[in-house]
């Protein structure tokens, strides 16, 4: 009888320990999609994505070079943990800048993940003057007529 009591209890507590494996696995933080480096236009908008799978809630943030961003009127954070700049500034009229590297940072009830580091850089658009315009557009003229033997 004694026996079969300590069977049962050891089989009872096989059932609890192994509910609780099945609880705590899976409860990881991991992410499906993490961002990657970009170049981004001035005064247009950038969308840096992040997806992190694990058990719910998970609360999702970003970091630009290692200070968490603030949501604004320029800055919003998606339900799927991507990350909206509206309106990419290179610089912008207090100095800052969204140039930089971004990190997104997750977070549930059993811990945190924080993301690799997404360098954001901004393309340099050089404007062209018209004698500029005009040599190039000659040089262009020469090689079509060289190419045809004009």
């Amino acid at each position: 009888m004694a026996a079969r009591r300590r069977c049962l209890l050891s089989c009872l507590l096989g059932l609890l320990l192994s509910a609780l494996v099945g609880v705590t696995s899976g409860a990881e933080l991991s992410f499906t999609l993490e961002p990657s480096d970009i170049i981004a236009v001035q005064e247009q908008p950038l969308m840096l994505h992040c997806q992190v799978n694990g058990v719910p809630p998970i609360t999702t943030q970003w970091r630009q070079n290692g200070l968490l961003l603030s949501e604004g009127h320029n800055h919003a954070t998606f339900t799927n943990g991507s990350l909206l700049i509206g309106w990419f500034q290179r610089t912008k009229p207090d100095g800052s800048s969204d140039e930089g590297d971004y990190e997104c940072v997750a977070q549930n009830s059993f811990g945190l993940v924080v993301s690799r580091k997404a360098r954001v850089q901004a393309a340099i658009l050089v404007p062209y003057t018209a004698a500029a315009v005009i040599h190039i557009l000659l040089i262009s003229l020469s090689l079509i007529g060289q190419a045809f033997n004009l």
